[in-house]
């Protein structure tokens, strides 16, 4: 109980200490219904290039954000280095491509309302009508 009153009250001085809410997103007319946090990772780590049995594109925020940073960290535990240093090895050796980056959230948004192939993330604040949620990153 102390820990949990402790934490909400750091939420509340220093919000920056806690970090957002991170959504894996499509249009709302998608077909995918629901991802899991290992398919999330297999997209973008390049490791596939589908989801529910149809070709999906993926969108990614710039580098350096803080979106991408807290994303990367949660789904495949890797800094923004070592994520640069994968995808050299991956374009490399042929084996992918990195997802395509977009320049800002609201460009994130946009793009795939008027893309159902696309899937993408966003902070929860960024979250707009006309996307569904995907799945929630711990």
């Amino acid at each position: 109980m102390k820990n949990k009153m402790i934490v909400m009250l750091l939420s509340l001085i220093c919000p920056v200490l806690v970090d957002a809410q991170m959504l894996v997103v499509a249009a709302s007319n998608s077909e995918l219904a629901s991802l899991s946090e290992s398919s999330v990772r297999q997209l973008y780590m390049g490791n596939t290039r589908s989801a529910g049995g149809s070709a999906v594109l993926l969108l990614d925020m710039p580098e350096g954000s803080t979106s991408r940073k807290s994303f990367y960290r949660r789904v495949a535990d890797k800094s923004e280095s070592q994520l640069k240093s994968y995808w050299a090895r991956m374009i490399f050796t042929g084996r992918g491509t990195p997802p395509r980056q977009v320049g800002s959230a609201q460009e994130m948004v946009s793009t795939l309302k008027a893309n159902p192939g696309m899937l993408g993330y966003l902070e929860e604040r960024d979250l707009q009508p006309g996307l569904k949620v995907l799945l929630r990153l711990p």
